[in-house]
């Protein structure tokens, strides 16, 4: 069995935060809002969908995003009187994350949260065109996930076959017998 690091999986999650705060810069949807001490962060927003949400909490509690809080939700949405959306702010560079030792979060368990969550998130704009076009992979992809993982079949120099079937038996078995816990969490005693 061959798995990427929970650390090159971080990586390509936090690349489409990137890449998805960049068209949202693009077409005027990206918001900034003040942080704890006022500061404004440009903001990445989950759009309320799980395929963003996952990716996000991966993210969160490895270090590399936090939450920030719209206070005045516009009256269109859902929320209730009082309740605020959750925003996030990067506090990591893409060549931070790229540096960054995340070793006391390399398990099984964490594995299988961050390949659920970067799948997730891929079929998701598998069906949505005109969105993130997560075809597109960043520049480490092709030497730190696809060929580090027994779920990618490389079929070229540059082209990478996800295997559904191998994902099912690997890391989805996982998460439907036995990982009540889909957070990541530090290894023991790191």
């Amino acid at each position: 069995m061959q798995n990427a690091t929970v650390a090159a999986l971080a990586y390509e999650l936090l690349f489409e935060v990137y890449r998805k705060m960049d068209l949202d810069r693009k077409q005027g949807w990206l918001l900034s809002l003040p942080d704890e001490n006022g500061t404004l962060h440009e903001a990445f927003y989950v759009e309320g969908s799980g395929h963003w949400e996952w990716p996000a909490v991966v993210l969160k509690q490895i270090g590399a995003l936090k939450p920030l809080y719209e206070p005045n939700p516009p009256r269109w949405t859902t929320r209730l009187p009082g309740q605020s959306r959750i925003f996030f702010k990067p506090v990591m560079t893409l060549d931070e994350c790229e540096a960054a030792n995340f070793l006391r979060f390399e398990t099984f368990d964490n594995y299988c949260v961050a390949m659920f969550s970067f799948e997730y998130l891929h079929g998701h704009f598998a069906y949505r065109a005109g969105l993130v076009n997560l075809d597109i992979r960043s520049h480490r992809f092709l030497k730190s996930v696809a060929p580090q993982d027994d779920i990618f079949a490389m079929e070229g120099p540059d082209c990478v076959r996800f295997d559904e079937a191998r994902y099912q038996e690997k890391v989805m078995t996982r998460w439907r017998n036995g990982l009540d816990d889909r957070n990541i969490r530090p290894k023991k005693g790191a």
